[in-house]
């Protein structure tokens, strides 16, 4: 009976030190991937400084917008009295270089029906 014990408490050693040197192993490369990939909700890149005066109201379309910025950070169809409007947002955050965190974001709304600007508002976080 002593036999048998030892022999299955050596068992679940031996997969117990496997287990945890998978989970130590499993956390440094997610950690060393989180230093190379940017994360999503701080934003890529700033947004140039006067960008809003390039996007013209009821002319500039949504095709014109992801040329001049890229994908946004966030999109959103949200209903409103005369039908639907899609919401884009760009925002960036500077976590790096500034003992304060300073972020910008740049705010456009598109008609649901003719995909062209109603509206680019810019401001602060």
């Amino acid at each position: 009976m002593t036999i048998r014990r030892n022999a299955a408490f050596k068992i679940r050693e031996r997969y117990w030190i496997q287990r945890t040197c998978f989970l130590i192993l499993t956390t440094f490369l997610l950690s060393a991937c989180a230093q190379f990939f940017p994360s999503p909700g701080t934003g890529e890149k700033p947004i140039p400084p006067g960008i809003e005066n390039q996007i013209y109201p009821n002319a500039t379309t949504q095709d014109d917008v992801l040329a001049l910025l890229g994908d946004p950070v966030a999109r959103l169809k949200t209903k409103t009295k005369d039908g639907h409007v899609h919401v884009w947002t760009y925002s960036y955050m500077d976590l790096q270089n500034t003992p304060q965190i300073k972020g910008e974001s740049l705010t456009i709304t598109f008609d649901d029906n003719s995909f062209v600007v109603l509206s680019v508002t810019r401001g602060p976080i």
